[in-house]
C-alpha cells in the first residue's frame, strides 16, 4: 500500500515585515536536493501568522501528496473515467466478478463519467458528488440508477483510499444517494391472465409461448426460462429444477449461476404445462435416434443443436404479443415478460399461500422481500379486505356473529 507522508515541508522561518505583512520559508528534501519555497501574507499577530502559516505548510504538503502516485498509477489514471476502468479490472482479475457484474459496474462508470471525465479522483468533494447525482436526475435518469451509480462510485474511491491513491474517500454520512423508488408490481388480473391463455391455447408450442406458461405457471424469470435444460425437468415428479440462468452481457450471451443462492430452487410443474413438456420432449428424443440421455444437456428453449433461446428476443417476442392482445397489468401498464412473474406471485398471495412458501418459489432472497413486494399487490385482495372490515366493523350482537365473535367481545 501506498504510505503517505508526514511533514513533507519543515515548519519554515517565520519573518515580520511590517504593517500586519508575514512571510514564511519553507523547506524539504527530496532525492538528495534541498527545496525551498517562500508564502508572504497578512496576519494581526504573531500568534495568527503561526497560524496561518502552519495552514499554508499543510496546504504544501496535500499538493505534493497529490503530485505523489503509488507504483503502477500514473497521472492518466487519477482521471474518473481511466481509474473507474482499471479498478472494475482488478477486480475481474483478482476477486474474478461475474460478467453480468462488471457490465453494470461499466454501466455506472459510464453515467458517472459524463460529468466527472475531466476530473481527478483526488479532485472529487463531497459536494462534486451531490452535483453529479442532481444532473443525472435532471437528464432524466431515475433514482434507482443514480442510486447504483452512487454506490459504484464510492466503492472505487473507498478502493483508492484503501490503496492510497487517495487521501480519504470524500464519502461521507450526508452524502446520500437518491431515494430508491419501489414500484408495485404490474400483474395481470384474472381478467387478463385468462385473455393470454386463451390465446396461447390457439396457438402452437413453441419456444415463446412456452416461455409465457413457465412465466404464468412457475414464476420463472427470462434468464431462468432461457437457462432451463431437460435435465432439470422432473416429469416424474413434476417439478423444476432451475439451477442455470442466460444472461446478456454487452450483446452476447453468459451462462452462469441464478441471480442469488435462493434462486436455486425448485418449482412445482401444473399438469398441462408437464403435459406439453412431455411433448416437446418426446419430439427431442426422437430426432436424437431414440436416445433420452442424449437430449440430457440441451435447452428445454432451444433445438437439437445445443443452441439456446436469447433473453432479450423473447422479451421483444411477447412484447408483441402483449401489445397485440392489448394486455395491460394492474398498475395501468403495458405486461412485460417479467410482469408474468409478478402475476404468478400475486395469485399465490391472493389464494392464501403462505409467504414463507411463496418467497422459496420465487427464489426470493427472504421472506421479507416477498411480503413487501407482493401482499398488497393485487385489488381483488384489498377489494376483499375491506369487505371483510365493513362487515365486522357493522357487527353488532345479536346480528348473525358467530359463538366465538361474541365471546371476544365479551373478553374485551
Amino acid at each position: 500500500m501506498y504510505q503517505v507522508k508526514e511533514d513533507i515541508w519543515s515548519e519554515g522561518s517565520l519573518i515580520d515585515l511590517g504593517n500586519g505583512r508575514w512571510k514564511c520559508r519553507y523547506s524539504r528534501t527530496e532525492d538528495g536536493k534541498r527545496h525551498q519555497t517562500t508564502r508572504s501574507f497578512r496576519a494581526s499577530g504573531k500568534r495568527a501568522a503561526r497560524r496561518r502559516a502552519d495552514e499554508i505548510r499543510k496546504e504544501l504538503d496535500d499538493e505534493v501528496r497529490r503530485q505523489e502516485l503509488p507504483l503502477g498509477i500514473t497521472r492518466e489514471d487519477m482521471f474518473v473515467p481511466t481509474f473507474l476502468e482499471r479498478y472494475i479490472r482488478s477486480l475481474e482479475s483478482g476477486a474474478g466478478i461475474a460478467q453480468t457484474t462488471a457490465a453494470n459496474y461499466r454501466h455506472c462508470a459510464k453515467h458517472v463519467s459524463r460529468y466527472l471525465s475531466a476530473m481527478r479522483i483526488d479532485e472529487i468533494t463531497g459536494d462534486t458528488i451531490l452535483q453529479m447525482q442532481a444532473a443525472l436526475l435532471e437528464d432524466g435518469l431515475c433514482n434507482n440508477t443514480v442510486a447504483k451509480a452512487h454506490r459504484f462510485l464510492k466503492q472505487a474511491l473507498q478502493y483508492a483510499a484503501d490503496s492510497g491513491i487517495i487521501e480519504r474517500n470524500p464519502f461521507t454520512r450526508r452524502i446520500k444517494p437518491p431515494k430508491r423508488e419501489a414500484r408495485e408490481p404490474n400483474a395481470l388480473d384474472a381478467n387478463g391472465r385468462e385473455r393470454l391463455l386463451l390465446a396461447l391455447d390457439s396457438m402452437q408450442d413453441t419456444e415463446v409461448t412456452l416461455a409465457i406458461r413457465l412465466g404464468l405457471a412457475c414464476g420463472l424469470r427470462r434468464e431462468e426460462m432461457c437457462g432451463l435444460r431437460w435435465r432439470d425437468v422432473d416429469l416424474d415428479h413434476g417439478v423444476l429444477r432451475v439451477r442455470v440462468a442466460v444472461c446478456q452481457c454487452e450483446g452476447k450471451a453468459v451462462v452462469k449461476e441464478p441471480k442469488t443462492p435462493t434462486s436455486r430452487r425448485e418449482v412445482p410443474l401444473e399438469p398441462d404445462l408437464a403435459s406439453r413438456l412431455a411433448r416437446r420432449r418426446r419430439r427431442l428424443v426422437t430426432l436424437s435416434g431414440g436416445r433420452p440421455e442424449a437430449i440430457e444437456d440441451l435447452y428445454v428453449l432451444g433445438d437439437s443443436s445445443g443452441a439456446f433461446y436469447y433473453p432479450d428476443r423473447l422479451t421483444k417476442e411477447f412484447a408483441s404479443i402483449a401489445k397485440m392482445l392489448d394486455l395491460v397489468g394492474t398498475t395501468g401498464r403495458r405486461v412485460t415478460l417479467h410482469d408474468l412473474r409478478h402475476t404468478y406471485a400475486t395469485y399465490l398471495v391472493a389464494a392464501g399461500t403462505d409467504i414463507k412458501t411463496v418467497s422459496s418459489l420465487m427464489g426470493h432472497a427472504n421472506a421479507a422481500m416477498t411480503l413487501n413486494t407482493y401482499a398488497s399487490a393485487d385489488p381483488h385482495a384489498r377489494r376483499s379486505a375491506a369487505r371483510t372490515i365493513a362487515e365486522q366493523m357493522a357487527a353488532r350482537p345479536g346480528s348473525g356473529q358467530d359463538e366465538g365473535s361474541e365471546t371476544m367481545l365479551r373478553v374485551v
